[in-house]
């Protein structure tokens, strides 16, 4: 289990409010029950922290943001193959594209 992203240290938490808002969206989105549910919170925190910690330190370097806001989908999608059903992690695969979190700061052009 050494590849779960719950394991990374990430420099900004995502706000509780994003977190609870977006894994009730899932909730009622997949069916989930309560135990998947709370499954999910906090694997929803670090995805949503790590993201906006890509966007902070690759701002400038679009195709790393990338790479790595996809490393970190396809993490994402593994560890929830370990708690959602079949079914519901294909509707989850096909019903919303991966999250992203703007980028922190503008990029200086106007």
């Amino acid at each position: 289990m050494a590849d779960r992203i719950t394991e990374k240290p990430t420099p900004r938490e995502a706000s509780q409010r994003e977190v609870v808002s977006y894994t009730r969206e899932m909730a009622n989105r997949l069916h989930l029950n309560e135990g998947q549910y709370l499954q999910l919170l906090p694997l929803n925190r670090t995805r949503l922290s790590t993201l906006n910690g890509i966007n902070r330190e690759y701002r400038t370097d679009a195709a790393t943001r990338a790479a790595k806001a996809a490393e970190l989908e396809a993490q994402f999608e593994q560890e929830c193959s370990r708690i959602l059903t079949p079914s519901q992690l294909s509707q989850l695969q096909r019903s919303a594209p991966p999250v992203t979190a703007p980028a922190t700061t503008g990029n200086g052009l106007g």
